[in-house]
């Protein structure tokens, strides 16, 4: 099964929660597959989640007009269903949702800029991108883009900040570019070609490249964000559905879906070495620690999660979790990674030290994504079916009440602290 076969898979899965679908590209390609989910479920909603951070400084002047509002973690949930294409903001600290925000149709991804001040959705539908201000939750005018700029499941970025905050890099599936936004104007910029099927992008922390995995040519394209020139095309394994980048900026490991493989690619001088087996089957997951020593990688088939310690690009021991793992996400002390495990309903816990999982933690059923906030004190669990989000306690590992959004969510991520971006699985 191809790489855009896959992703269909998940969007049907997500929007009926039967077995696959089978769905020409070509249809994608025509924009057919939103109708045909519409057929099939008229409730799907809830697309993705993401927590953010609103910011709050008090201005240099004095009087009320000089400061700005306090310090609110809040989660963002896009909504696609009946009466949907909204973003609902919920306040982490109570767990309540506040008013609806209007975007365009079907909204998916959304990424935060580092300052927290903005967030950008990403809508399906409408091919386009909504701005939110975070300090009022009002949307600005859309930013047109090419047709799919949200990913369809949870196996990509199509949203990508640069670190200093100034351009969003928008993967467009349908028509194999990436878009550009300067982020101080809400402009879009000349769209870039990649490879064919675009769907993940990944920045090194430097800010000065931007690496884009394209599922269907088995490539990652590097753009020099400076000129917003495209290089030479990487070749990779087949299916590339993600890629992260090392702290220290030296090398991008690149999940590939369809081969069971990892490759890693020498930033300097933009080389692949040798892929690295992991697991059998799909590709799901990857993530990698914060000090940059191990990549965990998720294989769906063989429901395990391998690492990769990145000294020497050599697999370990694989470590059995539930079925169907798929993202990764680990805590910012580096001490836990969190598996999220599709068809068992449930998370495991791994602690990274020894490598040894902890009991499944229950949660909703079809597990997608999960966030974490800036703290480390609690993880947020996305289940597709129903748009349940289960909070867990990391000191505990005991999960809360859920928090209901709507029906068949399928995607959750979290803001950076201020002045860091993050990679959305760790």
């Amino acid at each position: 099964m191809n790489g855009i076969h896959r992703q269909l898979r998940d969007l049907m899965d997500a929007a009926v929660g039967e077995p696959p679908h089978r769905v020409s590209v070509a249809a994608v390609r025509r924009g057919v597959i939103r109708r045909r989910v519409g057929e099939c479920a008229a409730g799907v909603a809830a697309v993705a989640v993401i927590a953010a951070v609103v910011p709050a400084v008090v201005g240099s002047g004095t009087g009320p007009s000089a400061e700005r509002p306090a310090v609110v973690p809040t989660l963002y949930v896009s909504n696609g269903g009946p009466g949907g294409d909204t973003v609902v903001p919920i306040t982490i600290a109570t767990d309540t949702p506040g008013k609806p925000i209007k975007v365009g149709r079907d909204p998916g991804q959304i990424a935060i800029t580092p300052d927290g001040k903005t967030a950008y959705v990403a809508n399906l539908g409408s091919t386009t991108v909504t701005p939110i201000a975070t300090a009022t939750n009002k949307p600005g005018k859309p930013i047109k883009v090419g047709p799919n700029p949200a990913r369809f499941a949870t196996r990509g970025i199509s949203i990508a900040i640069t670190p200093d905050g100034q351009t969003a890099y928008v993967a467009n599936l349908a028509s194999d570019i990436v878009t550009p936004i300067t982020i101080s104007t809400n402009k879009r910029g000349k769209p870039i070609k990649v490879g064919r099927a675009p769907v993940s992008i990944a920045i090194t922390p430097d800010g000065k490249t931007a690496y884009v995995a394209n599922l269907d040519s088995a490539t990652v394209t590097p753009i020099t964000i400076a000129t917003n020139k495209p290089g030479k095309p990487i070749n990779v394994g087949s299916g590339p559905n993600r890629a992260v980048i090392t702290p220290d900026g030296k090398t991008a490991y690149v999940a590939n879906q369809n081969s069971g493989t990892v490759t890693p690619i020498t930033i300097a001088t933009d080389k692949p070495d040798k892929p690295i087996r992991v697991g059998s089957g799909f590709v799901a997951g990857i993530a990698i620690t914060p000090d940059g020593k191990t990549v965990y990688v998720a294989s769906e088939a063989s429901g395990t999660v391998t690492p990769i310690a990145t000294a020497t690009n050599r697999a370990g021991k694989p470590i059995k979790v539930g079925r169907e793992p798929g993202q990764i996400l680990i805590t910012p002390d580096g001490e836990t990674a969190y598996v999220a495990n599709r068809n068992s309903g449930t998370v495991t816990p791994i602690t990274i030290a020894s490598n040894t999982p902890g009991k499944p933690i229950h949660v909703g059923r079809l597990p997608a994504e999960m966030a974490i906030t800036p703290d480390g004190k609690t993880v947020y669990v996305l289940a597709i079916y129903l748009g349940g989000i289960t909070p867990i306690a990391t000191a505990t590992n005991i999960p809360g009440e859920p928090i209901h959004v709507g029906y068949l969510a399928r995607a959750i991520a979290i803001t950076p602290r201020p002045g860091r971006q993050r990679d959305h699985d760790s």
